[in-house]
């Protein structure tokens, strides 16, 4: 059966009401918790409330502006990592073994179950370029730091709700469902709903510069009722 692939991150996002105003103290009480940044080794690898680093290391060679990001899931950890490829990293994460590689090609997959392919994504301009893969568990109410990346940014939800504030937007995601973040793009994600969220993420960016910057003092984004 040939395998659907994503071109366009709105196919698989419903977009929700959004809102720029506080409408009540819970929110206000939420909006004072610490944000999660991303980290090697978090308390997300023991099941708690974290955002782990899975690799970040330069690319091997692609001859290509244009890749993609497979994302399959394997029986063991073993059986994932005899799969893997140049650009791909095998991790345990959210009850389940994955294999997730950057490729230049849009079709193929890797072995196992594959769950999607998510592109194309633009490289930004750039002698070398770098991946960044990582694994994140929020609680109900909790939220990233408002911030850019220097190049595209993919999110993947496995589990619960996320909201994607953006300046004149809001993504509200599911299970199994994804969003392309353009390059610069001022963003925050904010579990919604009452359960945990657990997702997967890939950053891809110019190797000689930060993976990404936190901005101190954001601008109003928009925020998923």
């Amino acid at each position: 059966m040939k395998r659907k692939i994503f071109i366009s991150s709105l196919c698989s996002l419903v977009i929700s009401s959004c809102s720029t105003s506080k409408n009540n103290r819970k929110v206000e009480t939420v909006e004072q918790r610490p944000p999660i940044s991303c980290m090697e080794n978090s308390p997300e690898r023991n099941g708690e409330e974290g955002c782990t680093i899975l690799t970040n290391r330069r690319l091997v060679v692609v001859f290509s502006k244009t890749v993609y990001w497979h994302i399959d899931r394997f029986e063991s950890l073993e059986a994932a990592m005899k799969e893997a490829r140049a650009n791909s990293v095998a991790a345990e994460a959210h009850g389940s073994f994955w294999l997730l590689t950057v490729d230049t090609n849009a079709e193929d997959h890797y072995g196992g179950h594959h769950i999607t392919s998510i592109g194309p994504l633009l490289l930004p301009a750039a002698d070398s370029f770098a991946m960044r893969v990582q694994s994140s568990l929020l609680k109900p109410g909790s939220k990233t730091p408002a911030h850019t990346h220097p190049g595209p940014e993919v999110v993947y939800v496995v589990e619960g709700e996320q909201c994607m504030e953006m300046l004149n937007i809001c993504m509200r995601l599911g299970p199994g469902q994804f969003y392309i973040f353009p390059g610069e793009t001022i963003h925050r994600g904010t579990v919604a709903g009452n359960k945990a969220r657990r997702a997967l993420g890939l950053n891809l960016y110019d190797a000689a510069h930060p993976t990404s910057h936190s901005l101190d003092n954001p601008p109003v984004l928009a925020s998923c009722k």
